[in-house]
């Protein structure tokens, strides 16, 4: 194979590897309370609360507030489209709009800490150098009387940052260096908290998914299985079914 091609195959491989070391666990999960016995015809989801204390960003006062308010709806649209894919319609409920009464459940939570991090330290140094930081507590309730009746809690963290960065890959042999660091730091720059935000949305619906399942509201072909804290990842179905073919 010709050393460009192989350059090439890096580049486009190695960072796709890389991007896996961003992660995001669940733990304190908690089932409370009477369980519903059916899946729901909606799920409103709430922005998650957000105390600027929690937010350790590059920015500060009015950047701040228009930071932590992006955060908070991007946050809240990955969720509902997470929801919406795997348990049921989904959609944001805006803050001050009374909650539906009905056969509905709602996610509340809130930010615990929000780390950005440094891109620069994650694509030069990386294992963890600059790495950033998400965690969340989050509550599905029960509105069949209009009033929120919590039936599932959580907690998530995790973050990115475990990659090796381009120094990683030094070696003697330029020609070796140049394409491994490239490689390391397109892995490395691939984290961040937007990768930390959609891996939070897929675990807070994978609980939600697994709880359903024991509640026999959906069959394990549909069942998203989370990853625990201190666990390795739980085998995923495939998102689609190859059909069978008569004989």
């Amino acid at each position: 194979m010709k050393f460009s091609t192989l350059f090439r195959l890096l580049l486009s491989i190695v960072p796709a590897l890389l991007a896996g070391c961003a992660s995001v666990s669940v733990g304190n999960v908690h089932p409370k309370g009477t369980p519903p016995n059916s899946l729901p015809e909606r799920i409103y989801v709430r922005e998650f609360s957000a105390p600027h204390d929690v937010f350790h960003v590059d920015r500060s006062d009015e950047k701040l507030l228009e930071f932590v308010k992006n955060e908070r709806h991007a946050l809240a649209l990955d969720l509902a489209a997470q929801l919406s894919k795997y348990i049921a319609p989904a959609e944001i409920l805006p803050e001050g709009k009374p909650f539906p009464k009905g056969n509905y459940w709602l996610l509340q939570g809130v930010y615990d800490r929000v780390n950005q991090g440094s891109r620069a330290l994650r694509i030069g140094v990386g294992f963890g150098a600059g790495g950033t930081k998400l965690e969340t507590r989050a509550v599905f309730s029960n509105l069949s009387t209009g009033t929120p009746v919590p039936f599932l809690s959580l907690l998530t963290t995790g973050g990115s940052g475990i990659a090796p960065g381009a120094w990683a890959a030094f070696t003697p042999a330029g020609a070796f260096f140049i394409p491994g660091a490239v490689a390391n730091a397109g892995g490395a720059s691939l984290g961040g908290l937007s990768v930390d935000r959609n891996r939070t949305a897929r675990e807070v619906t994978a609980t939600l998914s697994e709880y359903c399942f024991r509640l026999h509201l959906i069959p394990e072909r549909r069942t998203r299985r989370p990853k625990r804290l201190g666990a390795l990842p739980s085998f995923q179905r495939p998102d689609f079914v190859v059909p069978k073919t008569g004989l």
